[in-house]
């Protein structure tokens, strides 16, 4: 799968770059006889190469400008996490250890509808597209946080077990719409970008595991999965600066 992957996003890396130097070629583009003004003012964004980071992780892209007010931006990104909270089950004060990770390789099209005009609107573009994620899953471990008393003995929560469970997504293509400014003049070469949208994840799976006197708490993982079944939109806010090659 891995293998098969990065063959995708090579080929999509090429026909990028080959993509933007045909346009360049046709349209005689060059840095020499296009007016500065152009590039902040209607001129279709050139072709670009920049990093990003947000919610579903940091990562690169490049941005394919297809005419006037419409373009491509191929990513990839991925986003480890990590945390502890503390909470209550069934009555008992616990501790969770909570891992995750996110991994995608996205497409987005894009539609600059005032593209022609100035002002803060000239770069909002409306966007639709898709991602992979080759990984998006999480696990939480949950103990006890004070000993179990039972009877007139303290057990110790470690020998009361722990609880792990697994919560992840089918690895597919998953439909991205949202909204964002794109190409940000920040000078001559540099631009940056803002997006703001969601994906429309595949139903979660839910799997659990336990140990110690908590073992029959495996019984409650379909429970949990029907409970978590609707939690299938991921937002996605995205900040990123991009170098411009033309």
């Amino acid at each position: 799968m891995k293998n098969r992957f990065t063959k995708i996003v090579w080929v999509l890396l090429g026909i990028f770059t080959v993509g933007a130097a045909t346009t360049a070629a046709a349209n005689g583009d060059s840095r020499d006889s296009i007016p500065q003004s152009a590039y902040t003012h209607g001129y279709p964004y050139p072709f670009a190469l920049g990093v990003h980071m947000g919610t579903t992780g940091v990562g690169v892209h490049l941005y394919q400008p297809l005419g006037q007010q419409f373009g491509l931006r191929v990513g990839v990104s991925y986003m480890p996490f990590a945390t502890d909270i503390v909470g209550t089950y069934s009555g008992y004060a616990t501790r969770s250890d909570i891992r995750a990770k996110s991994g995608n390789a996205s497409l987005t099209f894009g539609w600059t509808p005032f593209a022609k005009n100035g002002g803060f609107f000239r770069s909002f573009n409306v966007q639709a597209g898709g991602a992979y994620f080759f990984k998006l899953d999480g696990e939480l471990t949950t103990r006890l946080r004070d000993p179990y008393k039972y009877g007139e003995i303290d057990v110790h929560p470690e020998k009361v077990g722990t609880i792990t469970t697994k919560v992840d997504w089918k690895k597919t293509v998953n439909p991205y719409a949202g909204i964002g400014w794109s190409n940000i003049v920040i000078d001559s070469r540099f631009s940056m970008h803002v997006d703001l949208g969601c994906y429309y994840l595949s139903k979660p799976r839910v799997s659990m595991e336990a140990t110690g006197l908590l073992e029959e708490n495996v019984n409650n993982a379909p429970i949990i999965e029907r409970n978590i079944k609707n939690y299938r939109y991921l937002p996605r806010i995205e900040f990123g600066f991009s170098y411009r090659f033309w």
